[in-house]
């Protein structure tokens, strides 16, 4: 009974101390653990801060490039509704250049001439030096900046023309834009610099701020680069990377300090200008919250290594009782760990997912406005994507039975078969299914913006005409090779104008036949006529020869 008294007590002691170091053991690791994952989160969190802030310009540089293409689309139209009455006389195109100022918000519609005389809605002007693109080797339009040195900056984009006005070739058109308006439609404003945190800026790639503020405002230079320069920059960073940078072109990222302020700086070249769109962040703000993550990280850790050695206290006088507690809390953490890495991939993956539907959305927008010009004028709308045999219907008319709706997706050639096996008669049937063939559709709208074929259907034991159109959707990556890979097909009743053409011609044909009838039969009158004539003359003639001679 004695052994056994001692061995309980061995049992006591050794629960005892084994807890006291176990405890220990799980508080300093669990310290250690916590500083280890406060300096993980600072280092996530600076990378999850470059990361956002890369794709925040990214998706600003997007929204400038876009309504710059929006601008440049604007002055193509106003040139390709320029008339030759709106040329015949300087004030027919002031009143022209005018209404394109009105409906496009300028500052200044304008041509330049072969000797460089600016005509504009308020008469000529002749400081062409002022502005920088090259008149006379002008090829493509370009973007620039007017009075790029003063408060009143302007953007202008020109484009090469080659229309006469007056005896003189133009020889340019531009547009001026004032910049507040041009920064109000890509959603950058001077009043962002009052926000405490972020700035969105544009600068030449010399440096010179399109909206009169540096560095939000914290700086008083009037050149980045001038306060780039008294900045200092954190280790992998300088002055030099991001002077280069914006010579060459380049996107990137710097961090350093300016004014007592650590500031990280990311930037991109917008296409076809020679600006650079920039975004910056304080520091301050990120370090805060950073701050405020690990502090609660490393507070939540001591707090559980706490309880969790008062736990074990308690467990190591209960041992026995506590196993299979402790198994069951073992099974709970890695369960929470299991459902919480599910819950990072699925966001991931919601993620990924809402970029695709973000990408898919806007290539509808451009779709819908295709289909909507065409809809109102045809039976049936599909917009197909030769490439792929795929096709989505956008207008079906209640007489076609092959079961699409607004919205459905079908295969091309599958669909258009059927369509014609069912409804085109076999006199046109073979030359329909030739017209719809992707290759030679892509061959026929190489030189033509838009093909049709008419043919013959039965519909309800009735024949009737229709007209089948395609029409090219040329998207920017078709300008290289020239060849169109999607189109809209529309579908259209012409039976009434074509059976009126055809009556039309009938009753033109009939009449034609009519008309020879009457001249051949007046020709044989003529022919008769003549030889009834002669033969009496005939005798006449003899008689008085015979007399002639009696006498």
């Amino acid at each position: 009974m004695a052994k056994k008294t001692l061995s309980d007590k061995k049992i006591r002691n050794i629960s005892i101390v084994g807890g006291i170091i176990t405890t220990l053991i799980l508080v300093v690791g669990t310290i250690l653990i916590g500083i280890s994952a406060t300096n993980d989160a600072d280092k996530s969190a600076k990378r999850v801060s470059l990361f956002y802030l890369n794709e925040l310009v990214q998706r600003r540089n997007e929204v400038v490039e876009t309504n710059l293409d929006s601008r440049k689309k604007d002055l193509n139209k106003a040139l390709e509704v320029l008339s030759d009455d709106d040329l015949s006389s300087e004030e027919n195109l002031k009143d022209f250049q005018r209404g394109i100022k009105n409906l496009y918000e300028l500052e200044k519609f304008a041509f330049v001439d072969e000797d460089g005389t600016i005509y504009t809605s308020t008469g000529q002007q002749h400081n062409i030096d002022e502005y920088k693109f090259d008149y006379n080797n002008l090829t493509t339009t370009e973007v620039s900046i007017f009075n790029l040195e003063s408060k009143e900056k302007r953007v202008v984009i020109a484009s090469p023309t080659d229309k006469l006005f007056l005896g003189k070739k133009l020889k340019v058109c531009f547009m001026e834009i004032a910049m507040d308006t041009m920064l109000n439609g890509i959603s950058i404003s001077k009043d962002e610099s009052t926000q405490k945190n972020t700035f969105v800026n544009l600068y030449t790639k010399d440096g010179v701020a399109l909206t009169d503020k540096v560095l939000g405002g914290l700086s008083s230079e009037y050149n980045l680069f001038s306060a780039l320069k008294e900045a200092k920059y954190e280790s992998g960073y300088s002055y030099d990377n991001v002077y280069n940078d914006f010579q060459s072109s380049r996107s990137g990222i710097a961090t350093f300090v300016y004014n007592n302020l650590k500031e990280t700086l990311a930037y991109s070249p917008i296409r076809g200008t020679d600006w650079v769109l920039t975004y910056l962040i304080r520091d301050e703000n990120i370090t805060r919250q950073i701050s405020s993550i690990s502090t609660n990280i490393f507070v939540k850790s001591l707090i559980v290594a706490i309880i969790v050695a008062l736990v074990l206290v308690a467990m190591f006088v209960f041992i026995i009782l506590q196993l299979n507690k402790n198994a069951k809390m073992k099974l709970a953490n890695e369960t929470v760990a299991i459902e919480n890495k599910i819950k990072q991939e699925d966001l991931e993956q919601r993620l990924d997912l809402q970029e695709k539907l973000l990408i898919q959305e806007k290539e509808k927008n451009q779709q819908n406005q295709l289909i909507t010009a065409l809809s109102s004028d045809y039976w049936s709308v599909y917009y197909i994507v030769l490439d792929k045999d795929d096709g989505i219907c956008y207008q079906q008319h209640s007489d076609i039975e092959d079961g699409l709706k607004v919205g459905d997706e079908f295969k091309y050639l599958e669909t258009f078969q059927k369509y014609a096996e069912k409804y085109v008669i076999e006199k046109y049937r073979e030359d329909f299914l030739r017209f719809i063939q992707p290759e030679n559709i892509k061959k026929e709208l190489i030189n033509n913006r838009i093909i049709s074929f008419r043919y013959i259907v039965s519909r309800h034991n009735k024949e009737t005409y229709e007209m089948v159109r395609f029409a090219g959707v040329r998207h920017p990556e078709d300008r290289d090779d020239g060849i169109v890979h999607a189109v809209g097909a529309c579908f259209t009743n012409i039976d009434d104008e074509t059976r009126t053409s055809i009556a039309q011609n009938q009753l033109l044909s009939e009449a034609l036949s009519a008309a020879e009838q009457a001249s051949k039969a007046k020709t044989i009158f003529l022919s008769n006529m003549s030889h009834e004539i002669r033969t009496p003359m005939n005798a006449i003639i003899g008689l008085d020869k015979i007399a002639l001679q009696d006498s």
